[in-house]
């Protein structure tokens, strides 16, 4: 795939800064076809440093997921090429200069009749042991996965869970997965108003099989997870075999739908730690919305309403409200970026005060 000119208007359409300059990005031009894009001016001019990847047919348009480490290292993986005998493997590439080389390791093997064969989830941890979850299928409430996972920082993939295997995973829509090492890791699904339980997930042997985490309920919802709540974990972290955080989001159902015509009101929420691997919890109350950490006591909860912590989530103060979807990405505690959509518009917005104001940039492919 060649790359941009100079000035070409992009649409950024995921984002990850690692400084209040420097960041990486998937984008589109006026082809819409994924790019790889980088910035060293805050987000302003973005190179193009696309893999070096097949050229995708004008009627299926090759959808990318990254991983961005820092300025230098970065992973990146496509959705498979479709071929007269299926899709063939799914390759990921690695940089470690920024994205003026590219590595591709060998291609993860699709499981035989996927129905489609896309990233879902892609991290690595410092050691080398990477993780890859491709989207093969979906069905009767069902969501359909395959598992991969590497030790050598990405050359090399293994299959690890197969969508036909018996483990508990493949039903709902996935909203989280993360890897504390080679053998511990967690899997979240959204399975509100099918299963009155928060579905978490647990391995301990690299993601060949799954058990259900027993998560308890949050004072809030004295009946538990069950109608008429609707419950989601996400925002999963795991810094290590021991600690571990997540989020649950809740809708409640309404018998009689309000005024307006709705049938669901929002909450409520809870946040979740634990520093002995799930055989405790400390569980607090929390505004909803994704969680982005700085820290172990900064972060923020990120929806429309923008609240922030200093505290490690006991309190929370609102910092403003925006009429949009974001995908955010902060590097410190007052610059932060967000991809943000409401309904089919779609804008790269800035903000160098914590939240509390954002103002909207317009990225052009740099020379």
């Amino acid at each position: 795939m060649a790359h941009l000119r100079a000035g070409e208007p992009l649409t950024i359409q995921s984002i990850k800064m690692v400084s209040p300059a420097a960041g990486w990005a998937i984008g589109r031009a006026a082809d819409n076809l994924d790019r790889v894009l980088r910035t060293s001016d805050g987000g302003v001019t973005w190179v193009d440093v696309t893999v070096p990847e097949v050229m995708p047919a004008p009627d299926r348009p090759r959808r990318s997921l990254g991983y961005f480490v820092d300025e230098q290292h970065a992973w990146v993986v496509y959705s498979g090429v479709f071929g007269d005998l299926g899709y063939a493997p799914a390759v990921v590439w690695r940089t470690e200069d920024g994205g003026g080389h590219w590595q591709p390791g060998r291609g993860a093997e699709p499981p035989s009749a996927s129905e489609w064969f896309e990233p879902i989830a892609l991290g690595f941890d410092a050691h080398g042991f990477g993780w890859l979850m491709m989207g093969v299928g979906a069905g009767m409430s069902h969501q359909y996965v395959a598992l991969y996972t590497s030790q050598d920082d990405g050359l090399n993939w293994t299959g690890v869970l197969d969508p036909r295997s018996d483990q508990p995973v493949q039903s709902c829509p996935k909203s989280g997965l993360e890897f504390a090492d080679s053998t511990l890791g967690w899997m979240a699904r959204d399975c509100a108003g099918l299963i009155d339980r928060i579905t978490l997930e647990v391995t301990h042997d690299g993601g060949l099989t799954w058990a259900p985490l027993d998560v308890p309920a949050p004072d809030s919802l004295p009946g538990g997870f069950t109608y008429p709540f609707l419950c989601v974990a996400h925002s999963l972290q795991l810094p290590s075999t021991s600690d571990a955080s997540f989020a649950v989001s809740c809708r409640q159902y309404l018998e009689t739908p309000t005024a307006a015509g709705e049938d669901r009101v929002d909450g409520p929420h809870a946040f979740y730690r634990t520093d002995d691997g799930g055989r405790s919890w400390t569980i607090q109350n929390y505004p909803g919305g994704e969680l982005l950490w700085q820290d172990d006591q900064r972060g923020w909860a990120l929806g429309r309403d923008i609240y922030r912590t200093v505290d490690g989530g006991a309190t929370w103060s609102f910092v403003h409200a925006v009429n949009w979807d974001g995908q955010f990405t902060f590097v410190d505690d007052q610059q932060g970026w967000a991809v943000a959509r409401n309904e089919q518009e779609i804008a790269l917005v800035r903000t160098q005060n914590g939240g509390t104001s954002w103002s909207i940039l317009k990225p052009v492919s740099a020379p």
